[in-house]
């Protein structure tokens, strides 16, 4: 049963941090807590604040930096148009910024391809790496774009809100839709439709397009990877987590009860708890002697 109150979620912005990034956008970002790092990437359709209702116990425990994605919430794109390659080196940047030489990476969502990307890319930047209701595919690219046409398409016919209803009983589970009512749907449908933009949505929907689920690429993945899907999960089947497993050289998976595609939605608590192991096995692995670390 989850343990936030999905009908009140606290979406305020706190800070007035920003990042300037090149060609005159900038980058609203959150930097709380102390200890291990860890960086959540934003999916399309959430903001930073609103990770502050999933990780008050990871707070306790760890360093969190969030921030919104390049022409999202709070953030401005610049004039250029945002390519998928953006999304990517703006991690380097906030990274750099605050001075972080190594960090564990969260992605949810869509942005699980930009913490694969992210990972293969600046391998030595990344202590462990967490992907959350991937949306790519151990096995290609061509359902997840077929996906992605329709909401365009969708986003095209009917605004913002015809692709919340798309989007809704397919993100959150049975459990969560059923018992969660009206009230968590007009809650949920309020903050997507006060946050985010036809064309913010549009521009990083299309840019998805340009990047593809090479398989290969999760085979040259460096870092220790978990994986964490709800057991109500729409993109992805028992079996590709299987197939994953198999291509991540270490990799390791958890799937959360009663959860959707958002799980930390569903279930914070077990959310949390799963990163909290991961990164503190880590941590205590880092902590031994060199030649101990490979027996």
């Amino acid at each position: 049963m989850a343990d936030t109150d999905i009908t009140n979620l606290d979406i305020r912005y706190l800070s007035h941090a920003a990042l300037q990034l090149p060609g005159g956008g900038e980058l609203y970002y959150e930097d709380r807590g102390e200890g291990p790092v860890i960086t959540l990437l934003n999916n399309f359709y959430i903001v930073s604040p609103v990770w502050r209702n999933f990780t008050d116990q990871l707070e306790n425990r760890f360093r969190l930096v969030s921030y919104d994605l390049r022409n999202q919430g709070a953030s401005s794109p610049g004039t250029d148009p945002v390519t998928f390659k953006d999304h990517v080196e703006d991690v380097r940047r906030l990274l750099d910024h605050l001075g972080i030489e190594k960090t564990y990476l969260v992605g949810t969502s869509i942005s699980t391809l930009i913490a694969r990307d992210f990972a293969n890319t600046y391998p030595e930047s990344v202590a462990g790496l967490v992907l959350v209701g991937l949306a790519f595919s151990p096995n290609g690219s061509l359902r997840r774009k077929l996906m992605t046409r329709s909401w365009l398409a969708s986003l095209e016919a009917g605004s913002t809100k015809q692709l919340f209803d798309l989007l809704y009983p397919l993100v959150f589970c049975d459990q969560m839709v059923n018992s969660g009512g009206s009230a968590a749907y007009l809650a949920l449908r309020d903050n997507f439709l006060a946050l985010l933009s036809n064309t913010s949505i549009r521009e990083n929907l299309l840019a998805s397009l340009d990047v593809d689920d090479d398989p290969e690429d999760l085979a040259r993945l460096q870092p220790p990877t978990l994986i964490i899907n709800g057991d109500g999960e729409f993109v992805w089947s028992a079996s590709m987590v299987e197939e994953a497993l198999a291509l991540i050289p270490d990799a390791t998976a958890v799937t959360l009860k009663r959860a959707g595609h958002v799980p930390f939605f569903d279930d914070p608590a077990g959310f949390q708890k799963a990163i909290t192991e991961f990164v503190r096995r880590l941590e205590a692995v880092q902590a031994l002697p060199a030649a101990a670390q490979h027996i």
